[in-house]
């Protein structure tokens, strides 16, 4: 049956999330290397016995194995959720890679469009010696310290050298016929995760301008320092000669990305502040954000000018 490829794992990847992880050289898809030069006689190297896949050793395809390159994980806050991604290099030719994980206390999330594990980005297929990354999305547990993650690769070794070359571009192109012996390799790396510090929320909005008279709908920006803070809403108190208004005409504002505020993470609440009959002048309005179990109260400076 002909393998089919998987979709492309970026248009996941670009989904907000509070840390992103990439590695570079896996950003740039592998090019097509150039024919071999013809010689004298207007013959190819690879026709005269020369290495038409450079790196390819035909003896490793029953024994070789997909290495993870990537020793160690970012440090993430307590209860901080981030994309995170591991740099794999192969030992022969393989095709059909999936990467799974264990972990009693950090809670994993695979790409949606492979569900309950992770492939390569470019392809699922890898050429000797090329190398590729897979993504993950990783919770850490509400306390620091430091937690082991195992990482599970299958993958069948090509049996046939000629079916992927180094130098294929698979971005466009599919190993039609995976098929050869099956491998598996594992390997567990800690995940540090440090202790949430300061205030559980911090508002990143100190100062408005607004103009006299003229309605505006303004953003404030807030941003979580610990877990936890799930159905968070904002209001802001209007002194005198100020009106302001919520979305649908509520009580109080809810966050852009959701009724959650990750941490690290920054997400912003709209609400409308018209400053009906006050002076231009300097003016400091109460703002407090609520959320299950706890709140939070600060100020925001709004300068009105004429």
């Amino acid at each position: 049956m002909p393998h089919l490829r998987r979709p492309r794992r970026l248009a996941v990847l670009t989904v907000a999330a509070s840390l992103l992880v990439l590695p570079l050289v896996a950003l740039a898809p592998l090019t097509a290397g150039a024919a071999p030069a013809p010689t004298a006689a207007g013959v190819g190297l690879a026709d005269k016995g020369g290495d038409a896949d450079p790196g390819d050793d035909p003896a490793n395809n029953t024994k070789a194995d997909l290495n993870l390159v990537t020793g160690s994980l970012p440090s993430l806050q307590a209860g901080q959720e981030g994309w995170v991604s591991l740099i794999w290099s192969a030992g022969t030719d393989v095709c059909d890679v999936e990467v799974t994980t264990k972990s009693k206390d950090v809670v994993v999330t695979y790409p949606t469009n492979t569900g309950d594990f992770s492939s390569l980005y470019i392809n699922n297929a890898l050429a000797e010696t090329n190398t590729d990354y897979t993504a993950f999305k990783l919770t850490a547990p509400a306390a620091a310290g430091s937690y082991p993650v195992e990482f599970e690769a299958t993958f069948t070794r090509l049996k046939d050298s000629a079916t992927l070359k180094k130098s294929d571009n698979l971005v466009h192109k599919d190993v039609d016929n995976c098929s050869g012996s099956s491998g598996k390799v594992k390997q567990t790396i800690n995940l540090p995760v440090t202790a949430a510090s300061g205030a559980a929320v911090s508002l990143q909005t100190p100062s408005l301008q607004l103009k006299a008279g003229a309605p505006s709908w303004v953003a404030l920006a807030f941003k979580g320092n610990a877990p936890g803070l799930e159905n968070f809403r904002v209001t802001v108190t209007a002194p005198a000669g100020f009106e302001v208004v919520y979305p649908g005409d509520g009580t109080s504002s809810g966050l852009a990305q959701g009724t959650k505020l990750g941490v690290g993470v920054t997400d912003s609440t709209g609400v409308r502040i018209t400053a009906v009959t006050a002076a231009a002048g300097t003016y400091q309005l109460p703002v407090k954000a609520t959320w299950t179990g706890g709140s939070f109260t600060g100020t925001v400076t709004v300068k009105v000018v004429p």
